[in-house]
């Protein structure tokens, strides 16, 4: 009879410690120091899809080249839109199409705040980390949260990592606009 209750109790351990796999936190995660530049730009350069839904209703597309010149050097180009990232020791300038420019805090940490700065953006958050996160049906793996307050609202940009944007959402002035990336092509 003890044989058999130390068999239940090792076969109940074994069945409540396997249960919840992921769901505990990884407190590595939130203390691990991140390079924002290997989540803000991919290692190659692609052709990516994006889906944008409007209130929760999916009203366009476009597409987004991502072209690599060299390991500090990555251009965003979409319709006539132009963006520029540059790779500095502990930064990341980002030359926006509006002729904007945002500084990024190269390494951070989640929890990290005003990680972003330019005149439009008041403060911007290393939020959260996501092994696997799941947006508009499309699942993404290894993600950093960004979460900023802008002059007009607010939005959440997602990064993915060796991948770049992988989703954004915003909120401005009431009006919920979300972009989704669907699709990706390597370019040779």
């Amino acid at each position: 009879m003890k044989k058999l209750k130390i068999l239940f109790f090792v076969i109940a351990f074994w069945f409540i410690g396997g249960c919840g796999g992921d769901s505990y936190v990884d407190e590595t995660t939130y203390n691990q120091e991140y390079d924002m530049w290997e989540y803000m730009t991919p290692s190659s350069s692609y052709d990516i899809e994006y889906v944008v839904y409007e209130d929760g209703k999916e009203t366009d597309y476009f597409y987004e080249t991502t072209k690599v010149f060299s390991s500090d050097l990555v251009e965003r180009v979409s319709r006539d839109d132009r963006t520029v990232l540059k790779l500095y020791e502990d930064s990341i300038r980002v030359e926006e199409p509006n002729g904007e420019v945002v500084q990024v805090q190269r390494y951070v940490k989640i929890g990290d705040d005003n990680i972003f700065q330019s005149s439009s953006i008041r403060s911007c958050k290393a939020d959260d980390y996501f092994r696997s996160i799941v947006i508009k049906g499309v699942e993404f793996y290894r993600v950093i949260k960004v979460s900023c307050l802008t002059n007009s609202g607010s939005s959440e940009i997602y990064y993915g990592y060796d991948e770049g944007i992988v989703s954004i959402y915003r909120n401005e002035n009431g009006s919920i606009t979300e972009i989704v990336k669907v699709d990706e092509k390597r370019l040779q």
